[in-house]
């Protein structure tokens, strides 16, 4: 998925590997280790049991008990033998980050933790949201936790952290800071709906792998999410018109708003979106991850987003649902086929995201929407196989 990422300015970059390791002389290295020194070190030692650490590719002088632990490979180390880096990328990592035990020997490292770069590896489980709790780490600044195999939902905490982080890399993992149905919220019973969602026979197909639903939300949710919406906007400098670069709408990030907005959304990805999707596409629950979700704004106003040119999404599969009334024009117009799909209010479209589409010019008033990019993460030969067709039947 799309890596979480942020740069607050300035080369962010991991020291080289011979900085890694803090240089002591011999009256240091016999100096009686302080309790947090020694705490940390205790941490180490689980982080390398938790983690496979007999198994890694660079383990130099890691457990020695007589060296210094600042001394082992990929640390870095503050004067006062307290850690301040942790560099294990590509280093062969395997585990549960979500292990309890390793969650609290990392929080033992939390107070003088700046910098954890941990990427490709082959670590499992979720990314705990410990890691956004500046109380546990104050000082951490850099998290990269790329191209390993974590998977789940990304905790809100980690968007609305007081100092952000200067680098926040997720990317290549199967992270989605929406709901997603894992093994355990299905209940084992993940083939393709659950119990919940709208009413399939509500749905229309003009296209193969394109499916209109007539009623999604009511009339109600739809104002509350443009209400909160709005209010967001209001209260934050207004409409973000920048976050999609090359075909750039007046939205909003619902992971970034955060509060009710996100808690609403995330009981209709649960209860219904994403089962329904599921059902339409023939997918499992826990195949699909919401990438991106946003609410945007159309407006026949002058000087205002009108409609979006043609363009893809790189997600697999996509959705629009509307969430207004009183205004003309809009819709969502599938290209190389010139057919137009523009539900009412509550209703939404569900396609691929590799098919050709518009938004189609808004003539009159102001339409809200709610768009989603879903990923499709097949379990199966079956469904490995269903996502080639899809995207086969979407490339006109």
């Amino acid at each position: 998925m799309e890596a979480h990422q942020s740069d607050t300015g300035g080369d962010v970059g991991k020291t080289s590997d011979d900085s890694h390791n803090v240089s002591l002389t011999s009256s240091a290295k016999k100096r009686k280790l302080n309790v947090s020194h020694s705490t940390q070190r205790e941490a180490l030692k689980t982080i390398y049991t938790c983690l496979g650490g007999q198994d890694w590719t660079r383990q130099d002088k890691w457990l020695f008990t007589d060296d210094d632990s600042c001394e082992w490979k990929g640390l870095a180390c503050l004067k006062d033998g307290t850690i301040k880096m942790l560099e294990l990328s590509q280093n062969n990592l395997r585990g549960r980050f979500d292990d309890p035990i390793l969650v609290d020997a990392f929080a033992k490292l939390g107070p003088t933790l700046e910098q954890l770069w941990i990427s490709e590896n082959a670590i499992t489980g979720n990314l705990p949201a410990i890691f956004a709790d500046e109380s546990v780490f104050p000082k951490l600044s850099i998290l990269d936790v790329g191209s390993n195999r974590l998977k789940g939902s990304l905790h809100p905490a980690f968007m609305k952290r007081t100092t952000p982080f200067s680098l926040f890399d997720t990317s290549g993992n199967q992270l989605t800071s929406y709901y997603r149905y894992d093994d355990s919220s299905t209940n084992g019973n993940n083939n393709h709906c659950g119990d919940g969602g709208a009413d399939v026979s509500l749905t229309s197909s003009p296209l193969p792998n394109v499916h209109v639903a007539l009623s999604l939300l009511t009339k109600a949710q739809c104002t509350t999410l443009v209400d909160l919406a709005v209010r967001h906007t209001e209260a934050n400098g207004g409409w973000t018109v920048d976050r999609h670069k090359a075909y750039q709408t007046t939205d909003i990030d619902i992971a970034i708003c955060g509060g009710e907005l996100l808690d609403r959304c995330n009981e209709h990805l649960r209860t219904t979106i994403l089962p329904l999707m599921a059902r339409l596409f023939e997918f499992s629950l826990v195949s699909l991850a919401l990438e991106d979700l946003f609410l945007a704004k159309y407006s026949a106003d002058k000087g205002q987003q009108r409609m979006l040119s043609k363009h893809t999404d790189d997600s697999e599969l996509s959705f629009v649902i509307t969430l207004n009334h009183g205004f003309k024009g809009g819709g969502t117009c599938f290209v190389d086929d010139g057919i137009t799909v523009a539900p009412d209010c509550g209703g939404g479209a569900f396609f691929c995201g590799h098919r050709l589409h518009s938004g189609v010019e808004v003539v009159e008033g102001e339409r809200y929407i709610l768009a989603g990019f879903v990923r499709v993460y097949p379990g199966t030969p079956e469904e490995i196989a269903k996502l080639d067709c899809v995207l086969k039947q979407s490339k006109v």
